[in-house]
């Protein structure tokens, strides 16, 4: 009778180191895709408030990082964006917060970073998009 006792209790402890090894490697990932955020703004679409999501963010590339944007179309919906590509290279994450952290919804569309680093989205073109994946 000892037995199916003895296996139960080895089976618990295994799922249970499991779980926990499982929880730590995820908790350390998010924090690192959390680390390389630069920015993030949410707009407004024509009938919907907050329906677009900017997120500027860093890539790693040597010798420093690829500053990248995504615009997020509706909020939890993870898979619908429109890819903005590389905005720059920069050689820290500060100069990245200090080039392209600036992002402004204007009537004519999405503007991100500051003074000569600057990249442009019309709304147009984020309408188009939201309106093909109906």
């Amino acid at each position: 009778m000892q037995r199916p006792t003895t296996l139960l209790a080895v089976a618990f402890l295994t799922a249970l180191a499991g779980f926990i090894a499982g929880w730590t490697v995820m908790a350390t990932r998010s924090l690192a895709r959390l680390n390389r955020i630069v920015a993030v703004s949410w707009g407004d679409a024509n009938d919907a408030k907050a329906f677009y999501g900017a997120y500027v963010y860093l890539h790693p590339k040597e010798p420093g990082y690829s500053v990248r944007a995504r615009v997020y179309m509706g909020r939890g919906n993870d898979n619908v964006f429109y890819y903005c590509g590389e905005l720059g290279r920069v050689r820290s994450d500060a100069e990245a917060v200090a080039q392209w952290s600036r992002i402004d919804w204007r009537d004519d569309g999405l503007h991100i970073g500051s003074s000569t680093n600057q990249y442009f989205v019309r709304r147009a073109e984020l309408d188009r998009q939201r309106i093909a994946l109906r």
